[in-house]
């Protein structure tokens, strides 16, 4: 794993090291040979299909910058990215029920997300379908894989840190958490889970 070298790291490498644990038998990989981290002020997360798996760049993509999350870190916190489906959740029995694709963990945040940026068409039926996979993707990767096997490990993720999701649509489809319909996913997630579910392409890291 690589190693933190400043002080302000710590709680993110200690967090790193019980995920490191928990999750060490999802598939070959592991944890520790597959995150990144960084602290630039602008990371763009996408969905590689070369690699199969996402990745990250500080570099605007001014090619498909409609298909990425932007991670705004004005504080320039060390922000880390775990590849999660295709890369370090790849096992038979976690995969079943479906892996978001990646998460994206500081020393006080969580956050989920699910790229669905292949999805061309405007058709809302088609989209409510792809949000509605998305949700349950997010959910039992958190809660089925991740939370799962930290507590088999002694560590309660939810009193670590804040936990959010996140579905990722291309943005020129104009899939937001504004309409009315997708407010609606938002709430029921909400009531259920006990969790906040967005529809956005962004987020500012405290």
């Amino acid at each position: 794993m690589p190693k933190l070298s400043q002080n302000k790291d710590l709680p993110v490498a200690i967090i790193q090291l019980r995920l490191c644990s928990a999750l060490k038998n999802c598939g070959p990989l592991g944890v520790e040979n597959a995150f990144d981290k960084s602290s630039d002020e602008n990371l763009y997360v996408y969905d590689d299909v070369g690699l199969h798996y996402t990745d990250w760049t500080n570099a605007e993509p001014t090619a498909f910058l409609s298909k990425t999350f932007h991670a705004q870190n004005p504080m320039k916190k060390t922000l880390v990215l775990l590849p999660l489906d295709g890369c370090i959740i790849t096992g038979m029995h976690y995969i079943q029920g479906g892996v978001c694709d990646c998460a994206l963990l500081t020393d006080k945040e969580f956050s989920f997300i699910e790229f669905k940026t292949n999805v061309s068409s405007n058709n809302n039926l088609t989209i409510l379908q792809r949000a509605n996979e998305a949700k349950e993707q997010l959910w039992h990767t958190y809660d089925g894989i991740i939370n799962t096997e930290c507590q088999k490990t002694g560590v309660d993720v939810k009193q670590k840190v804040s936990i959010d999701f996140y579905v990722v649509f291309d943005n020129r489809l104009s899939v937001t958490g504004v309409r009315a319909d997708f407010q609606n996913l938002q709430n029921e997630f909400l009531q259920d889970k006990y969790y906040p579910l967005f529809f956005q392409n962004n987020k500012q890291f405290e």
